[in-house]
């Protein structure tokens, strides 16, 4: 039985490992093209500022002086990994000014500007940036393009999408744009360590099929809720003390599962601590940034691609613990999951409030 639980625990901690290694690492690029120059800016954060050779003792913690004099490094690196075509022609990218500036967020990011000039008005441009094979396969570039004549266009770079053609009968439908977004929302979710675990603390102990219906219908109208709320910035609270009482949700209902039999409440406790998560849900939104136009439709199709994935994750787990409710020892299984959770929320807890390093996911 006990090597049973530690298999069990095994597993979990590998898939673990899984995910913190697919855990999103972004740069930001934004591209602005006027009738005869071109700007871009490019905003490369701390972790992948290291991966570029700056934390030069090796203390796997990257300070302001060693963001600073690796910025030139930095500046090369970007000007090497960007081109720019303007009507099928390459355009020469001139480095412009470069600076570290922190975020209202305390996360802290390398500025590069690159410019250039235009010999003919601007019908099509394409834009491609080759930073994956450094930064990592799961790196994204969230790019935002603003040229004469277009809305503002958003898109996402990838290992797999390192070029994008804009202008000119390349405008993105709305189907396009909520098929993004949706599955931006799909990948938040499967990377979002700590919303599995939350929702793996909800459904461990089992129950009905309805009961489980209840609990996550109750967690999806309560984040959906707060979502809109925060990233239409009706309702604005901070980041930090969000992700600390995310941690806490994960704490709490662990906590529950091992001292309390009859979970009947559960999914009244789901809503609330739903409304919680709703809110981590809009900082990354946030973070991605919604367009002005489609706004509605980007909003709602992140929130649908949040439940699919939810509902994936529910459908991969539910039919093991329905065969593990049928078990002799399910009750031992369920509190030695609970515990593993448990810790991981309290050390997140601790972490997020103090502004501490030490988790390993």
């Amino acid at each position: 039985m006990n090597s049973l639980i530690l298999g069990v625990l095994f597993a979990l901690l590998s898939y673990c490992d899984i995910v913190s290694a697919h855990k999103l690492n972004t740069s930001y690029a934004n591209l602005v093209i006027r009738q005869d120059t071109l700007m871009l800016r490019f905003r490369i954060d701390d972790y992948d500022m290291a991966q570029l050779g700056l934390d030069t003792n090796g203390d796997s913690t990257l300070f302001f002086e060693e963001m600073s004099a690796g910025l030139p490094a930095v500046a090369e690196f970007v000007s090497d990994q960007v081109e720019m075509l303007v009507n099928d022609e390459p355009v020469r990218l001139e480095l412009g000014k470069t600076d570290i500036n922190p975020d209202n967020k305390g996360n802290t990011f390398a500025i590069v500007y690159l410019g250039g000039k235009l010999e003919t008005a601007p019908v099509t441009a394409e834009l491609t940036i080759n930073f994956f094979d450094r930064f990592g396969s799961e790196h994204k570039s969230i790019g935002k393009v603003l040229m004469p004549g277009h809305s503002l266009e958003q898109v996402v770079f990838s290992t797999d999408t390192r070029s994008y053609r804009f202008g000119e009968g390349n405008e993105k439908t709305l189907f396009q744009q909520s098929m993004l977004f949706i599955w931006l929302g799909i990948e938040h979710i499967f990377i979002g360590y700590d919303h599995i675990m939350f929702l793996l603390a909800l459904i461990v102990v089992g129950g009905r099929l309805r009961d489980m219906v209840k609990i996550v219908s109750a967690f999806t109208v309560a984040h959906s809720i707060t979502l809109c709320l925060a990233a239409l910035e009706i309702v604005s609270l901070p980041g930090k003390w969000i992700e600390a009482a995310i941690a806490l949700s994960i704490a709490y209902v662990a906590l529950e599962n091992l001292f309390f039999k009859r979970l009947s409440h559960r999914w009244l406790l789901t809503f609330g601590f739903g409304l919680i998560h709703g809110f981590g849900f809009a900082n990354v939104l946030r973070e991605l940034g919604l367009p002005t136009e489609g706004l509605a439709v980007s909003l709602f199709s992140f929130n649908i691609g949040v439940e699919l994935g939810q509902v994936a994750i529910v459908g991969i787990v539910f039919p093991a613990i329905i065969w593990l409710s049928r078990q002799a020892y399910q009750r031992r299984v369920v509190d030695g999951l609970s515990l593993f959770i448990l810790l991981f929320g309290l050390g997140w807890l601790i972490e997020r409030i103090f502004d501490m390093e030490y988790m390993p996911l």
